[in-house]
């Protein structure tokens, strides 16, 4: 597995932010990390999103908005979801399912800034879970575990192994510090996703109705492998993920609400999620590097939906839906 990465090495960052820039791209960014400038002391919007450029590259910059506009929106389904349980039928019950879910999501962002090295152990070992569960074709018994894991952890520890000093980077913004116990966590991780990958191949080899789905955890693979680790994860999540939970939704709940009915709702969760990243991003690029800014609203934002996002889906839809996806 190789020994944890400690701290932000120059060539790291560096490897993270070439985005396919000309070469005096990287000569931007030395002048803008580690301390880049807070966004609001750029000129204007222009000079704003030169900022985002030469901090990130266009491709990691195409990434985070792939992950916000396209992939963020999935979770926008949860209302109705919440709907056809049973808990956001009626005035009362939609507003007490919005106050849980928003308090949820506030408990993580504040649990995030206290102990920022624990919750995002947390978050990856849940994202394992919420992933995997996803894309796993067994309904049912102990082999839907495996599946799970096995696809999960191709994910996050793919990426991460693949992509060490990049990932690095990004999760030392994310902690505000040394990620050396991340990289532990992950180390241990994927000892038992390879595990698990193994019975994978094995029941594969065997039988034919999982071949399919053990083809498209290596397809992930080798992905993950040759694209920046941020390009990675957001073609997974955009095109994998949250295309596979929509439709899921769709064809749990549109014989339960009409369409306008549907796609409204979700688009006034969704423009209040944008809104609130926004408030957030431009309040903490007040006094922090635009680069960590972006990235602490995108993934810590990301984090905090995904708990009640998680608890509703995997918790009580799945089960409800008959597993399907």
């Amino acid at each position: 597995m190789g020994a944890p990465v400690q701290g932000h090495s120059r060539n790291a960052e560096m490897d993270f932010h070439q985005g396919g820039l000309s070469p005096d791209h990287r000569i931007i960014q030395t002048r803008c990390q580690p301390d880049g400038l807070p966004l609001q002391q750029t000129q204007g919007g222009v000079m704003a999103m030169d900022v985002l450029i030469a901090s990130f590259g266009l491709i990691n910059l195409f990434a985070l908005g792939g992950v916000v506009l396209i992939g963020l929106p999935h979770g926008a389904f949860d209302g109705a979801i919440a709907a056809c349980l049973g808990q956001a039928d009626r005035p009362i019950t939609l507003i007490r399912f919005i106050t849980l879910y928003v308090a949820l999501a506030g408990l993580v962002v504040g649990l995030w800034l206290l102990f920022p090295v624990a919750v995002l152990i947390g978050f990856l070992g849940i994202s394992i879970i919420h992933f995997g569960l996803g894309d796993a074709r067994a309904k049912s018994g102990w082999f839907r575990y495996v599946q799970a894991v096995a696809h999960g952890g191709v994910v996050v520890a793919g990426i991460s192994q693949s992509h060490r000093l990049e990932v690095d980077v990004i999760f030392g913004y994310l902690v505000g510090g040394d990620a050396a116990p991340v990289w532990m966590a992950i180390d241990i991780a994927s000892v038992i996703i390879a595990v698990t990958l193994a019975i994978y191949a094995w029941q594969a080899f065997w039988n034919a109705r999982w071949r399919l789905g053990f083809l498209e955890a290596g397809l992930l693979i080798l992905v993950f492998a040759v694209v920046p680790p941020l390009f990675g994860f957001a073609l997974y999540f955009c095109c994998v993920h949250s295309a596979r939970h929509i439709w899921s939704v769709w064809t749990a709940v549109k014989f339960e609400f009409p369409s306008h009915m549907l796609f409204g709702g979700a688009m006034v969760f969704t423009l209040a999620s944008w809104g609130a990243g926004a408030a957030a991003f431009w309040w903490c690029a007040s006094f922090m590097a635009v680069e960590s800014a972006l990235l602490r609203v995108v993934f810590i934002g990301l984090a905090a939906l995904t708990v009640p996002h998680m608890i509703l889906v995997d918790g009580f839809f799945r089960a409800n839906a008959g597993n399907s996806r």
